[in-house]
C-alpha cells in the first residue's frame, strides 16, 4: 500500500512536469518549421529568437523558485497540483494565441493565405493540446456509468479502469506510443512563410507580456483574500473574476512579477487566475464569433471583407458602449469620448484591465 501510494504521487509530480518541459522545448523548436520534420535533424535546431536554450533554462529557474514559494515545497500534493495548473495555463496560453490573436493579426493585414493556413492546421494541432476526452477503441464495450465524468476524481475511484478507457487515447497502455506535443504545436504553424512565423512569433511574446500585466494588476485582488487560496488549488474552482478590477506575463516576462509571487501560494493563486482570466477571453471569442454569424449571415467567415465588416459593426454595437459604460463608472467619459473623436478609434478607458474589458464585453 505504501509503494502504491509513492507511485501514484511520483506519477502525479511527473505527469505535468514532463508536459512543462516537453511545452518549453517545443516552443523553443517553432522557429525551425521547414526544417523539423527533415531527418537526420539539425544539430543546432534551437534558434535564438524563439528563446533557445537559455529561455528554456530560465523558464525551469522560474518554475523551481515557484515550487520553492509554496507553502509546503516538501509536499507533493501541493508540487503536483502547482505544476498542474502552471501546465493548464501554458496550454491555454498557447491556445489562445493561436486561435485567436494570430489569425485576427493575419486577417487584420489581409494576409488570408496565412489565416488560413493557421486555421488548417490549429484544428488538428490544437485539440490533443487541450483537456478534450480522447476515448480508447474499448470504451464502447466498456462505458462508465452515467452521470460521471471521465475526468472527475469520484468516477476515477469507482470505475478506474473504465475512466481510463474513456480518456486514455486509442491505444491505451501501449509502451510505443509517441510523444506528439512538439508534432502539434509545429502542426500549427508549419505552413507559414519565414516572415509570417516572424509575425506569430511576436503575438506569442505579446501573450506572455499581456499575462505578465494581469498578475501585476491583479495581485492586490488575488492576495486579498486568504480564505480563497485553499479552494483555488481545486482543479475545476474558478475564481470570481468579474470583481477584479485590473489583469495583463507570466513569471519570466515580468521581473516584477516574478518577484511578487515568490510568498506562500502567492504562485499559486495567480496561476488560477491566469487560468479563469484566459477561459474567459476564450469564452468571450466564441460569443462574439456566434454574434457575427447572426449579424452577417450568408457571408464567408473565413474572409478578409467578413472581417472587416465584422469589427466595424461589432466596434459599434458592442466594443464602443462596453468602454463608455467602464469609463463612465472610473469617471472618465469625457476623457473617453474626446480621445474616439480624436483618434476615430474605439481605446479602452486609460487604467481598465484586461478582465473588466473583456468582462465588459
Amino acid at each position: 500500500q505504501a509503494a502504491f501510494r509513492a507511485l501514484q504521487l511520483t506519477l502525479q509530480l511527473i505527469a505535468p512536469l514532463h508536459d512543462i518541459v516537453a511545452y518549453l522545448f517545443s516552443f523553443a523548436k517553432l522557429g525551425n518549421c521547414p526544417t523539423c520534420f527533415e531527418f537526420p535533424l539539425s544539430a543546432n535546431s534551437l534558434k535564438g529568437d524563439w528563446g533557445g536554450t537559455e529561455s528554456i533554462g530560465s523558464e525551469l529557474q522560474e518554475l523551481q523558485k515557484m515550487i520553492d514559494s509554496l507553502a509546503s515545497p516538501q509536499d507533493p500534493t501541493q508540487v503536483s497540483q502547482a505544476l498542474l495548473l502552471r501546465r493548464e495555463v501554458i496550454f491555454l496560453q498557447f491556445d489562445t494565441a493561436v486561435r485567436h490573436l494570430i489569425r485576427r493579426t493575419f486577417l487584420a493585414a489581409g494576409n488570408a493565405p496565412a489565416y488560413q493556413s493557421v486555421t488548417d492546421g490549429m484544428y488538428h494541432g490544437l485539440p490533443p493540446l487541450s483537456n478534450a476526452l480522447v476515448k480508447s477503441i474499448f470504451a464502447s464495450q466498456l462505458s462508465l456509468p452515467q452521470p460521471l465524468d471521465p475526468q472527475n476524481l469520484q468516477a476515477s475511484v469507482l470505475f478506474p479502469w473504465r475512466a481510463f478507457l474513456e480518456d486514455g487515447g486509442l491505444f491505451p497502455v501501449m509502451s510505443s506510443s509517441p510523444d506528439t506535443l512538439e508534432y502539434n504545436m509545429q502542426l500549427c504553424l508549419c505552413r507559414l512563410s519565414d516572415r509570417d512565423l516572424k509575425v506569430a512569433h511576436g503575438e506569442l511574446v505579446g501573450m506572455q507580456l499581456l499575462l505578465g500585466d494581469v498578475i501585476l494588476s491583479s495581485y492586490h485582488m488575488i492576495m486579498e483574500d486568504p480564505s480563497r487560496q485553499q479552494a483555488t488549488l481545486d482543479k475545476h474552482s474558478q475564481p470570481d473574476l468579474s470583481r477584479v478590477p485590473g489583469f495583463r506575463s507570466p513569471f519570466q516576462s515580468s521581473p516584477k512579477a516574478s518577484r511578487l509571487l515568490r510568498g506562500p501560494c502567492n504562485a499559486v493563486m495567480s496561476l488560477a487566475f491566469l487560468r479563469s482570466f484566459l477561459v474567459l477571453w476564450k469564452q468571450l471569442e466564441v460569443l462574439k464569433e456566434h454574434w457575427g454569424r447572426l449579424k452577417l449571415r450568408g457571408q464567408d467567415n473565413d474572409s478578409v471583407s467578413f472581417h472587416k465588416q465584422f469589427s466595424e459593426l461589432y466596434g459599434t454595437d458592442i466594443l464602443y458602449p462596453s468602454m463608455k459604460a467602464i469609463a463612465r463608472r472610473m469617471g472618465k467619459e469625457d476623457e473617453f469620448e474626446s480621445i474616439v473623436i480624436s483618434s476615430q478609434s474605439i481605446l479602452p478607458p486609460k487604467g481598465a484591465s484586461e478582465i473588466e474589458i473583456k468582462t465588459q464585453q
